[in-house]
């Protein structure tokens, strides 16, 4: 067992990492192994668990940490918990705990020559993963962290001395300077420092260090520097520069301990560096935050060796990025040249061939990061070969000839575990697997997110990983939760946002105010009111920083995303500007978008809310006219659906509701949609409900009754409707009166209750003649059409679809066009006119696939199979309504799944094959039984009767023709009288083979579902006015 004292307190058992428990064992184990070896007195162990404030029972306590400490170690060889009389001694094998390694190398160190006394000290100084005893808290963790701490840091400068004498001082200046960025009063690391600027001939820089470090100790601690940083300034004044040029330019920054994620890409640029021949070009581009710096410092690592003339790193980006001429002048100091001759010619193409020059027969690879454009890296390329060049970007660089292309996006979520276990330990990361991947999902499997969130954790080892995911659990902090020390996502986002034009970052701040998850260009020109040009470059723009990526592409509407963290950076910026109006005009312009297309669809319906609203923006709405609709309102809706969300939330009833309303006919209804419905107008009626706006209200119960309806849940459709029609009675809104009563209306003929449903139908029909409305009348009329189907008053029925069927027309209504003529074909099926009942139904069918309503083309075809069916040709239909089924149950509709089914019952019912004609109609019973279409499942009774009646069980066929009848006597309708003839004609000692003889002439066949099995067809809101 191996033991870790110089960062967190861990064991591993080969490489397996050892739960140790609570954070007193750690705690008791550190103590332990601290004094190597050697008895440890009860005394002094409690004093370092718990320092001056003991518990009541503190050897107790000590105890029972002793014991289960004792359970973790005794199968380890060489480990033993020993106790004697004043306390206990752990005795562990040499060399098994990291910080007796540590100070056995610096001892080895000390008398060693100059090649082996460096490779020690970088043994010894990689052995730490961080702060000794990390998260272990009290007064004599602090004070041994702090003591350990000077240890390291008086390692790491005799390292950089040594490192110096071996001619490696560009090397020592990179340590050096992470070092001092965290300690920067330390004098051996500022008198080392200067030593190896003056080394690299940078006297100037080591000058003004001293200046800088001696200013801050008299300031901060009120002495002067100690003779050790006196020596150092006094021999950088007499001793020339120990080389003009370094002899080998190691500047890279340390590679991370515990890099991890994109193998794949590591491998493929490593080996392009390594054999690529010329002078090799790779550029590596990913969003803020992806690791880009992290990823091309760990390759550079790697291939260290095939480049032994030089290791150079340069930023050229940030808040301020770099000059070409700059960024060559610091390159050609790294490279030996002095600061006169670097800063001496102001030429940028004289500094390029300056820069080429020193390169020249030389193996170097340089490494610029967060370059911004093209224009800053053309002048690094090399022109030799042998060196390389190695460019990280947010931006793609195309312009720039690479040898490879490396793109970094989010982690796996392997890699990102594995990540957070490298730093944070197996133990800890396996304790809660639920929560880790929580935590892992909540960075967004963003490489710095999740860095950021392990480096937390490492310095609180007191906290599970679920109690830092409750803390990002709130969007609103999560961003400030997700920084520690220097590393910080919101920064990596503001760079790349202060990067955009005014006019982007603005289109930012937008898109973070409605938070759509996904978007098109043309929701852009919707929002600004912009071109369809000018809305691409707007969204290339924020594209090419890495605050938006693209979704797909293939052929349609290019889509977009913003990463989550993204999202909330916006959302924070959004709230900056005057959010309800940023909201309203934002939502108002989506709304006026949504109205235009919508008029260009085959379904086009006057809405019962409707926002007054300027007209669209020339240019793009004209360009949308041409292109395919539908697909776009596929693309958009979630974009669409948050706006409703967004605008509710902050109680923009009009925008909200107005929104809400449109997509109905637009969008929803067209795909069955249920959840977006849902989740429009629940919000939207809410904030209307909230706001005392009454009519908002009535129109979203209205439209939440058209839902309810369309999804077969029907008692909670009348409710809403039912609420709606007083609401709009209050409200003194006669049409959105008249299309709540339609609705009840419709509603009541579902349920067979035609007495109640044909007043309201007539009365809405009265309203909306009045009002002149079409489409409303068109409705109505159809409605009533198929009420008085039902009733068996056929010619009266036809008279109201034909009546529906003009009005349609009138108004281009193809859709409404095709369902009136579908339902007169099957009143002529009905009364045995097949002929004419097939001519109409096949037209119906054809307007249908010509207009892309699959769904209802689903409809025609059952309609089409029926009359197959009654002309003797049950096996025709087999086929389409094999794909009608597929149709009904791709959209959600009980209902047509169960009217598809049944009829395909029937058709095998009629073909004698009885027993799948019984499976179906069994299962299209209970279809109808979940969404509570009593009349649809009678009928589906009897057709079921007839197949038990043919089966000879005599006894079944009269109790589900008895089930049946109750029903058609207790609604009225016609099967009542038809099953008693259809009973005293056949009885059920009829064989078969009679049965399916007269199978063509039976009632059932010819009215089972000839009325109702439309119903689908008039389920979308637009039939309900």
């Amino acid at each position: 067992m191996r033991f870790r004292l110089l960062g967190p307190v861990e064991a591993a058992e080969e490489e397996r990492v050892v739960v140790l428990g609570a954070l007193k064992q750690r705690h008791l184990l550190a103590s332990l192994l601290f004094d190597g070896g050697h008895p440890v007195t009860f005394e002094t162990l409690i004093d370092r668990l718990w320092g001056d404030e003991p518990p009541a029972d503190a050897r107790g306590a000590l105890y029972g940490y002793v014991a289960r400490l004792r359970r973790v170690v005794k199968d380890s060889t060489g480990v033993t918990l020993v106790r004697w009389s004043g306390g206990y001694t752990l005795q562990v094998p040499e060399g098994s705990v990291d910080l007796f390694r540590f100070r056995q190398l610096l001892d080895t160190a000390r008398s060693a020559g100059p090649e082996d006394r460096l490779a020690l000290l970088e043994e010894a100084l990689g052995l730490w993963r961080g702060d000794a005893l990390a998260g272990l808290p009290g007064e004599w963790a602090q004070r041994t962290r702090e003591s350990l701490d000077q240890h390291r840091l008086g390692a790491l400068a005799d390292w950089a001395l040594t490192a110096i004498a071996r001619g490696r001082h560009a090397e020592a200046v990179d340590r050096l300077a992470v070092a001092l960025a965290r300690d920067p009063l330390c004098e051996p690391l500022i008198a080392a420092m200067m030593r190896a600027l003056h080394a690299s001939g940078r006297t100037v820089e080591a000058l003004d260090l001293f200046a800088r470090s001696r200013n801050r100790i008299v300031d901060e601690l009120g002495t002067e520097p100690g003779p050790l940083l006196r020596e150092a300034h006094t021999s950088v004044l007499r001793e020339p520069a120990e080389a003009a040029r370094p002899a080998r330019p190691f500047l890279l920054p340390p590679d991370l301990p515990d890099y991890t994620g994109f193998d794949d890409a590591v491998s493929a640029v490593v080996e392009a560096l390594r054999t690529s021949s010329g002078s090799p070009v790779v550029v590596v581009s990913g969003q803020g935050g992806a690791g880009k710096t992290a990823f091309a410092v760990h390759v550079a690592h790697a291939v260290r060796e095939q480049y032994p003339d030089g290791l150079l790193f340069l930023n050229v980006g940030g808040a301020d990025p770099l000059e070409p001429a700059e960024a060559l002048s610091r390159l050609l100091r790294m490279l030996g040249v002095t600061d006169a001759d670097a800063q001496g010619n102001s030429d940028l193409r004289e500094r390029e061939a300056r820069y080429r020059a020193e390169l020249a027969g030389r193996r170097v690879l340089v490494v610029v990061d967060d370059a911004v454009g093209a224009r800053q890296i053309h002048p690094f390329m090399p022109g030799d070969a042998g060196s390389a060049l190695l460019v990280t970007s947010r931006n793609r660089l195309v312009t720039v000839a690479a040898t490879r292309r490396v793109e970094l996006s989010t982690m796996t979520a392997a890699e990102a575990r594995a990540l957070l276990t490298r730093v944070i330990g197996r133990e800890r990361a396996d304790a809660d697997p639920q929560q880790t991947e929580r935590l892992i999902a909540l960075c967004a499997r963003l490489p710095l997110a999740v860095r950021v969130a392990a480096a937390r954790l490492a310095a609180r080892p007191h906290w599970s990983v679920g109690q830092l995911a409750d803390r990002l659990d709130d969007e609103r902090r999560r961003l400030d939760e997700l920084a520690v020390d220097d590393l910080e996502v919101r920064a990596g986002l503001a760079v790349g946002y202060r990067g955009l034009s005014p006019r982007a970052q603005l289109t930012f701040r937008a898109l973070g105010c409605l938070d759509p998850p996904v978007l098109t260009a043309i929701t852009v020109a919707a929002l600004l009111g912009a071109g369809p040009d000018e809305a691409d470059d707007l969204v290339e723009e924020i594209t090419d920083a890495r605050l938006l990526d693209v979704v797909a592409s293939d052929g349609g509407f290019t889509r977009y995303r913003m990463h989550d963290l993204v999202r909330l950076y916006a959302g924070e910026l959004a709230r900056a500007d005057p959010v309800r109006e940023t909201v309203t005009a934002a939502v108002a312009a989506l709304l006026r978008l949504v109205e235009h297309l919508a008029q260009q669809l085959p379904v086009a319906t006057p809405r019962l809310y409707h926002p007054v609203l300027p007209e669209p923006p020339a240019g793009w709405a004209a360009a949308l006219d041409r292109a395919d609709l539908r697909r776009w309102f596929d693309d958009e809706e979630p974009a669409l659906i948050a706006a409703v969300e967004r605008a509710a939330s902050l109680d923009l009833v009009a925008a909200a509701c107005g929104l809400a309303d449109a997509l109905v006919f637009a969008s929803f209804a067209a795909r069955n949609n249920f959840d977006g419905w849902e989740r429009t107008h629940t919000a939207a009626s809410a904030a209307a409900r909230r706001s005392g706006d009454r009519l908002a209200e009535a129109a979203m119960e209205c439209g939440i009754g058209q839902l309810r309806y369309a999804q077969d849940r029907f008692a909670e459709s009348r409710s809403h409707f039912s609420r709606a029609a007083g609401l709009f009675e209050a409200a003194g809104h006669d049409r959105g009166q008249a299309v709540a009563l339609n609705g009840l209306g419709t509603v009541g003929r579902e349920l067979g209750e035609h007495t109640i449903a044909l007043p309201q139908i007539n009365r809405a029909l009265e309203v909306l003649d009045r009002l002149g409305d079409d489409a409303g009348v068109a409705h109505a009329h159809y409605s009533l059409g198929f009420a008085h189907r039902e009733l068996g008053d056929d010619e009266v029925a036809l008279d109201h679809l034909a009546a529906a069927l003009a009005r349609y027309r009138r108004i281009g209504h193809r859709r409404g066009e095709l369902i009136a003529i579908r339902g007169m074909g099957l009143v002529h099926r009905a009364r045995g006119e097949l002929d004419k009942a097939e001519e109409l139904c096949s037209a119906a069918h054809t307007i249908a696939t010509g207009i892309g309503e699959t769904h209802l083309a689903a409809y025609t075809a059952q309609a089409l199979a029926k009359v197959w069916l009654r002309q003797g040709n049950p096996d025709r239909g087999l086929e389409p309504l094999r794909v009608a089924l597929a149709a009904t149950t791709g959209r959600r509709d009980g209902h047509g799944t169960a009217l598809v089914t049944r009829t395909l019952g029937e058709l095998h019912l009629a073909a004698g094959r009885l027993t799948e004609a019984g499976e179906l109609l069994e299962s299209a019973s209970a279809q109808w039984r979940d969404i509570g279409m009593d009349l649809s499942r009678a009928r589906t009774l009897r057709d079921l009767g007839a197949v038990r009646c043919a089966s000879g069980d005599h006894e079944a066929a009269h109790r589900l023709w008895s089930a049946a009848g109750d029903v058609f006597q207790a609604l009225g309708v016609r099967e009542n009288a038809e099953l008693t003839e259809w009973r005293a004609r056949f009885g059920c000692d009829c064989p078969a083979s009679e049965l399916r003889s007269t199978r063509s002439t039976l009632p059932p066949a010819s009215a089972a579902s000839s009325a109702s099995d439309h119903r689908r067809a008039a389920s979308s809101p637009n039939s309900l006015g």
